[in-house]
């Protein structure tokens, strides 16, 4: 039996091969300007870098120490230092350590003078708040020739630190891909690192101090009855207290 082909079947033929073609083509023509396995802002530098990475903050335990030289004449410890030694004091405490040292020399020509500038020392450390059981009173070995051998001021506690900034090496002012400059952001992170209280924060939130259902009572209270609900009076800028919402 044979089997004859109209015109209008080989159109038909014809017409899907030239779909089958031309969508080949398309797939080609995408599959070239497709990128495989890079990320297109950084080809293009579109986006800067992140300075977190550049710049990381690192979490680590150090010892904080505090001299305070001593002569052999000493007798009395000159308030600028009994101000400091307060100053640490109080930065022990907001630390959360549990244990401070006051290391006094031995063997050194001051060794008298410096033992009675500890005993200076661990008095302003307890008018500070610090705890008489929390100080530990130590000596370390200091050589003859240390006229002014400091009694230390020692203890354990988490810090953050960054890497120091620069070089500055690259031109800011001719950068062909729209990067940041390597030093950028460093001194932010250092600001940060310096003035956190408890490094701890930059690693995980603290617990939440649960609501003052008393105080929110108040505040409700005050609210319905179209009186004024701040805290400080002295905020208070004058006009008068809505008492509805939404009327005319």
């Amino acid at each position: 039996m044979t089997t004859v082909s109209s015109p209008s079947s080989r159109r038909g033929r014809r017409l899907a091969i030239s779909t089958v073609i031309a969508a080949g083509g398309l797939a080609l023509a995408l599959a070239g300007c497709a990128t495989h396995g890079v990320n297109p802002y950084e080809k293009t530098g579109a986006l800067p870098s992140d300075y977190h990475t550049n710049h990381p903050i690192t979490i680590q335990d150090e010892v904080a120490t505090l001299d305070v030289p001593v002569s052999v004449d000493t007798a009395r410890l000159p308030k600028p230092q009994l101000a400091n030694i307060q100053f640490f004091a109080q930065a022990f405490l907001g630390s959360g350590s549990d244990l401070i040292a006051v290391v006094a020399p031995s063997g050194s020509p001051n060794q008298v003078a410096a033992a009675g500038a500890a005993v200076q020392a661990e008095d302003v450390l307890r008018q500070a708040g610090v705890s008489p059981k929390a100080i530990s009173y130590r000596v370390y070995r200091a050589g003859p020739g240390e006229k002014t051998a400091p009694v230390r001021i020692a203890y354990d506690r988490i810090a953050a630190h960054t890497d120091p900034c620069g070089p500055w090496t690259d031109q800011v002012s001719s950068n062909s891909q729209n990067d940041d400059y390597g030093a950028f952001g460093c001194a932010t992170q250092q600001n940060l690192a310096a003035l956190v209280q408890n490094p701890l924060d930059l690693l995980y939130p603290r617990g939440m101090t649960p609501a003052d259902a008393a105080r929110r009572a108040d505040v409700l209270d005050k609210y319905r009855k179209g009186e004024s609900f701040v805290s400080d009076t002295s905020a208070e800028t004058g006009g008068t207290v809505a008492t509805g919402v939404g009327s005319p």
